[in-house]
C-alpha cells in the first residue's frame, strides 16, 4: 500500500460520492500538450475471433466488438494489449507475431465506425507462453510435447503457461512512432540469475532450474517517440500468483517478475537483457511501468521479504502510484460501495475474486499527471456501457493522461 493513499482519501471519497469520476460513456480527449497511455487485458484475443468477419472485413465477434467501442471511447494515443495471441497456421504452428494479430484487430475493429481510431505503429516481440521446455517442470512425471497442445499439461511445461505457443501474448499500439530498434527485453533471462531470486528451494529439478526463464511472457522496456522526446514503457504481464501448491511457485516468480522492474530501475549491473546489454536503466527519459501485474496491493499470501509483490513498485522512489486517480464506480459497486481503506474498491480493475487492483499505469515522478480512470461504469448509472465492458473483458482498461515532456 502506497503512503501517499492517506492524503488522498477525501479526494477520493468527494469524487466518488459525487460521481464525478471521469468514467462515463463520455470522456474527456486527450489534449495537444499530454499523452493518454492505456492498458487492456482483453481476455484472449485469438485468431479464431480475428477470423470471425463480414463481407467488408468489418469484425462481427461480439467481445471484439465490446473491446474496440471502449477503446474507441477513451481514445489513447499510446494501448497496451494483453492476452493477445499470436497468428496460427491450420497445424497449430506460429506464422508471426503479435503485432500482425494487433493490426489485424486495430483494422477490422478499430479503424471502423463513426468513432474510428487508427493506429499507424504496432509492435511485439517473442515471449514465452506456450514454449516447451522439454522438461517436466510441474513434477507430475509426464513431460509434454506437441501432441499436448490444448491440455493444462502442455501449459505447466511450458516456459510461460499456454496450452499452445503464444497464447496470453501482448503488443503494442500507438498513434506515436516507437522506438522498436531501441528495445530491451528480458524474456531469456534466467530465474536463478536474477540477484536475490526467491526460486522454491525443492521444488525444481537442477535441469529446470538451469532451464526456467524469469518472464512468464516477456520483460520489454520500449520507447514511444513523443516529437523530440521519448517515453519508455516498461510493460510485462507476470504469471498469477495461483494455480501451484504449498511450493508457491507461482506467487514466487510473480513476485519476482516484478522484482526484476524493481531492479531495474534501481541500476542492477548484473542484469542481462536478450540484446546483449547489460545493467538496469541507464535512460534519462521518463517511463510508464504499465501492464497486467496480477498483483493486489492486498495480497498477504504472497508476502516476501516482507512485503507484497506490488510494493515493490507502488513504493518505489521513481515511481507515482496512480490509484487516486484510476478509480470507477463500477470497481466501488462491485466492491461493496464503502470508497477507500481497508480495500480501495475504487481502484479495482478486474471483477474475479470480488474485485481487484492488478492492472497497472504507473508513470515515473518525472510526469505530470493529469487524470486518469478505469472504464469500469455502474450498472445503475450507466447499463448499456456497463454491459458492454463486462461483456469485453473480465479486466477493465485503465489508462493515465500525462503532459508530454519539455524539450529537450
Amino acid at each position: 500500500m502506497s503512503a501517499s493513499r492517506p492524503l488522498v482519501i477525501g479526494g477520493i471519497a468527494s469524487l466518488l460520492l459525487s460521481g464525478c469520476l471521469g468514467v462515463s460513456s463520455e470522456i474527456v480527449s486527450p489534449t495537444p500538450s499530454s499523452l493518454r497511455i492505456a492498458l487492456f487485458n482483453v481476455m484472449e484475443l485469438s485468431a479464431a475471433k480475428l477470423a470471425a468477419v463480414d463481407a467488408t472485413g468489418a469484425g462481427t465477434d461480439p467481445q471484439l466488438l465490446a473491446v474496440a467501442q471502449i477503446i474507441q471511447a477513451i481514445r489513447p494515443q499510446v494501448l497496451v494489449l494483453q492476452e493477445i495471441d499470436l497468428p496460427q497456421a491450420p497445424d497449430g504452428s506460429v506464422v508471426g507475431d503479435a503485432a500482425a494479430n494487433a493490426r489485424r484487430f486495430a483494422d477490422a475493429y478499430l479503424a471502423r465506425g463513426p468513432k474510428a481510431l487508427e493506429f499507424p505503429h504496432a509492435f511485439a516481440a517473442p515471449t514465452s507462453t506456450g514454449v516447451l521446455t522439454g522438461l517436466d517442470l510441474n513434477g507430475d512425471g509426464h513431460v509434454a510435447t506437441p501432441a499436448d497442445r490444448g491440455e493444462r499439461r502442455h501449459g505447466d511445461d511450458c516456459f510461460g503457461y499456454g496450452v499452445y505457443p503464444g497464447q496470453y501474448s501482448m503488443a503494442v499500439l500507438s498513434r506515436l512512432p516507437l522506438a522498436a530498434g531501441e528495445l530491451r527485453s528480458f524474456q531469456r533471462l534466467l530465474w536463478k540469475d536474477l540477484p536475490g531470486h526467491h526460486l522454491p528451494a525443492d521444488f525444481y529439478a537442477p535441469a529446470a532450474r538451469d532451464l526456467l526463464r524469469l518472464s512468464s511472457k516477456s520483460h520489454w522496456d520500449l520507447p514511444v517517440q513523443v516529437g523530440d522526446r521519448r517515453i519508455h514503457l516498461l510493460i510485462s504481464h507476470p504469471t498469477p500468483p495461483a494455480f501451484d501448491g504449498p511450493e508457491d511457485r507461482n506467487g514466487r516468480r510473480n513476485f519476482d517478475e516484478i522484482r526484476l522492474w524493481r531492479l531495474y530501475l534501481d541500476g542492477e549491473p548484473s542484469l542481462v537483457d536478450d540484446q546483449g546489454g547489460r545493467g538496469g536503466y541507464g535512460s534519462d527519459d521518463p517511463f510508464v511501468v504499465i501492464g497486467d501485474l496480477n498483483a493486489s496491493p492486498f495480497a498477504a499470501d504472497t508476502l516476501y521479504d516482507g512485503r507484497t509483490a506490488i510494493s515493490q513498485l507502488l513504493e518505489h522512489p521513481r515511481v507515482q502510484d496512480t490509484g487516486s486517480v484510476c478509480i470507477s464506480q463500477g470497481g466501488l459497486a462491485h466492491g461493496g460501495g464503502v470508497p477507500g481503506p481497508p480495500s480501495w474498491p475504487e481502484q479495482n480493475t478486474a471483477e474475479f475474486l470480488g474485485g481487484r487492483r492488478v492492472d497497472y499505469v504507473l508513470p515515473s515522478k518525472e510526469l505530470q499527471v493529469l487524470g486518469g480512470g478505469v472504464h469500469w461504469p455502474a450498472e445503475d448509472q450507466d447499463p448499456a456501457a456497463h454491459a458492454r465492458a463486462k461483456a469485453a473483458s473480465d479486466h477493465h482498461l485503465v489508462w493515465v493522461d500525462v503532459a508530454l515532456p519539455p524539450p529537450r
